[in-house]
């Protein structure tokens, strides 16, 4: 292909896209309501035609100063993050060492009382045992 015949191919392109590029035609309609729409074709009834220009859409760059205030907002949100992570992890280890010492505790009491005990520790013995399964239960997952 020559430099002519790509030059010509290039300007029956931009011809061919011409119409699309540079504006479009709509019609704004008034329905049977009152109410107005927008379309292609042509009104059944009344309305008028509008000329719309280019439809410019897609993405457009961020400027400077909005690139400088996205990048602190992700910064504060990564280190937000980080340290909701660190508090989230200790603060599941703590629970689950307080859950197996209950558990533990609960087992002694349970054990006492299978194994017996005077009639005088009874009380106190269910008492602690229903403890332990209340904390156990509310806060302690299964």
């Amino acid at each position: 292909m020559s430099v002519s015949q790509s030059a010509l191919t290039a300007i029956l392109f931009f011809l061919a896209n011409a119409s699309t590029l540079a504006s479009e035609q709509i019609f704004r309609c008034i329905q049977a309501d009152g109410s107005p729409s927008f379309q292609k074709t042509q009104c059944v009834g009344q309305g008028e035609s509008v000329v719309v220009g280019s439809v410019q859409g897609g993405w457009t760059s961020l400027r400077s100063g909005e690139k400088a205030l996205l990048k602190t907002y992700r910064d504060r949100n990564a280190k937000h993050k980080r340290r909701s992570r660190k508090v989230a992890k200790k603060t599941k280890s703590i629970e689950t060492a307080a859950c197996w010492n209950k558990r533990k505790r609960l087992n002694a009491v349970s054990a006492k009382l299978r194994r017996g005990y005077k009639s005088s520790q009874g009380e106190g013995l269910r008492r602690k045992r229903d403890n332990y399964e209340e904390y156990l239960h509310k806060y302690c997952p299964k």
